[in-house]
C-alpha cells in the first residue's frame, strides 16, 4: 500500500500537511493536517509498504508493543482511504 503519488507532504507553519497536487488521481479537494504520528505513517507510505511494517515501525518509534498501535493504524489507514489519498 502507499500514498497515491499525486500528493506531498509539507511542513506549513509549523504543522505538516498532505496536500494533493492535481486531481488527476483523487477527488480530494482539500489538505490534511497531521500530527507526529500521522506524519511517521505518511513517510512510510511515500514508498510501498505493508500494514504490519507500519504497525512495527510506529510502536517501535513510541517504544510500544504492536499490538498496543495496531487499531488506531487500521484506524487512520481507514480515513486515508476514505479521503481517497491512499492505495491499499
Amino acid at each position: 500500500m502507499r500514498l497515491i503519488e499525486d500528493h506531498i507532504l509539507r511542513k506549513v507553519n509549523g504543522n505538516v500537511v498532505l496536500v494533493p497536487l492535481s486531481d488527476r488521481e483523487t477527488d480530494f479537494k482539500g489538505m490534511i493536517v497531521l500530527n507526529h504520528t500521522g506524519e511517521f505513517i505518511c513517510r512510510m507510505l511515500e514508498k510501498d509498504t505493508d500494514q504490519n511494517r507500519l504497525v512495527e515501525s510506529l510502536a517501535q518509534e513510541y517504544g510500544m508493543k504492536p499490538e498496543q498501535v495496531e487499531a488506531d493504524v487500521d484506524a487512520f489507514l481507514s480515513e486515508l482511504v476514505a479521503c481517497h489519498v491512499l492505495i491499499r
